[in-house]
């Protein structure tokens, strides 16, 4: 009886890391789009007495949009590895 242990190839694993990556497209834009609702739905809301939680929501809200900008420019090439 033999026990061998198949390990991921390059090509597999670039494989593997390509197809997370677009599977990601969807629930980044999804992501996005929520937070976008709440930050409009709080500028709305807001009566002034809560200036951190307005904060919080619309600063969220600037992170996902530029969480997903960088998303696309990886996709397109346009980011080095490891920058923010």
């Amino acid at each position: 009886m033999s026990s061998i242990v198949e390990f991921p190839t390059a090509d597999r694993e670039d494989k593997l890391h390509a197809e997370a990556f677009c599977d990601l497209e969807r629930e980044i834009s999804d992501l996005e789009s929520m937070g976008k609702i709440a930050a409009h739905l709080m500028v709305s809301a807001d009566d002034g007495t809560n200036r951190e939680l307005v904060f919080a929501v619309l600063h969220l809200s600037e992170m996902l949009t530029a969480f997903k900008a960088n998303y696309y420019a990886a996709w397109h090439g346009e980011k080095q590895q490891g920058a923010s």
